[in-house]
């Protein structure tokens, strides 16, 4: 029942993302083309990128709800980071793209833009983007999302995005009021190139986080601690002659392999070896949560 409302809430979560990033991919586009800002068509395009990925996200949330089966035995949490690396690749690009785009504007000596209509789509934009991030925050946080909270910093980046737009266009009426009016045409070139360089950070983040996973490289956490001083616990309590463990951590899954060597095939009977089992997971199951664990025991080395 736990991981239904999790998975349930979670749904709720990208379905409200979803719509956002339909309304606000629609007025962005919309409204960057009327006005002529390439910096309000930024922000529409990210939008509109976000739909596509959010929509992908809801369908790994349902995914990763499944149970393995014949064709994935291992589950469906490995597909997590995966998309999370792809979505955060996809930003980036976006990003680059933006920023190539905001140069060459500067270099051709801008443009002017529509500022009455520009203001309110950045009002309307910035109030709805942030809403919706502190809404997947909490979300994220309280069911431990992973693909939520990516979804969440990707509704960040548009939010900062809206609320620098909002401040470039107040400060062409500012330059505007004291005679400075030649220099508006730059103002929105420079929006997209700098924001693009802001908002490249967050993607960088989440590459560098979920490529770890999909590589497969052990967690470097409290949970890979608390893995090691249990197992050293249990082997010099129940003295065993050796032992090794592999960790990883994909999405929301931790993979816990556990080899155990015992020479002495007399005392180890399978009993013995399923209270060590249960020992582990006694002590474990609360911090590795959806855990794929193996436990293996054997009298010759070769197979540690």
């Amino acid at each position: 029942m736990a991981i239904s409302r999790k998975s349930s809430k979670e749904r709720l979560a990208l379905k409200l993302s979803l719509a956002g990033t339909v309304l606000l991919a629609s007025l962005g586009i919309g409204y960057g083309l009327y006005v002529g800002s390439n910096a309000i068509l930024l922000d529409g395009m990210f939008s509109f990128l976000s739909m596509g990925m959010t929509g992908l996200s809801l369908y790994t949330a349902y995914l990763v709800s499944k149970p393995d089966d014949r064709q994935f035995q291992f589950g469906y949490a490995h597909i997590e980071p995966l998309i999370n690396v792809v979505n955060g690749l996809l930003i980036l690009m976006t990003c680059l793209f933006a920023f190539i785009t905001g140069v060459k504007g500067i270099l051709h000596g801008g443009h002017e833009i529509v500022l009455e209509h520009a203001l309110i789509y950045a009002v309307l934009s910035t109030v709805c983007c942030f809403a919706i991030y502190f809404t997947e925050t909490y979300i994220a946080r309280s069911e431990q999302s992973e693909l939520v909270r990516v979804d969440s910093q990707e509704w960040l980046v548009d939010g900062i995005l809206s609320a620098a737009i909002l401040v470039g266009f107040l400060l062409v009426i500012l330059l505007d009021k004291f005679g400075y009016s030649r220099w508006n045409a730059y103002v929105d070139p420079i929006l997209v190139s700098t924001l693009s360089i802001a908002a490249s950070v967050l993607p960088l983040k989440v590459l560098k986080r979920n490529l770890r996973e999909v590589l497969l490289v052990a967690p470097q956490d409290k949970v890979q601690h608390q893995v090691d001083r249990v197992i050293a616990k249990l082997s010099k309590q129940y003295h065993f002659d050796d032992y090794t463990h592999h960790f990883a951590k994909t999405g929301r899954q931790y993979d816990l392999e556990i080899n155990i060597l015992v020479k002495n095939e007399t005392y180890w009977t399978t009993g013995r070896q399923d209270t060590i089992r249960e020992l582990i997971w006694q002590e474990l199951s609360e911090e590795l949560g959806d855990t794929w664990l193996s436990v293996s025991f054997t009298s010759q080395e070769r197979w540690l």
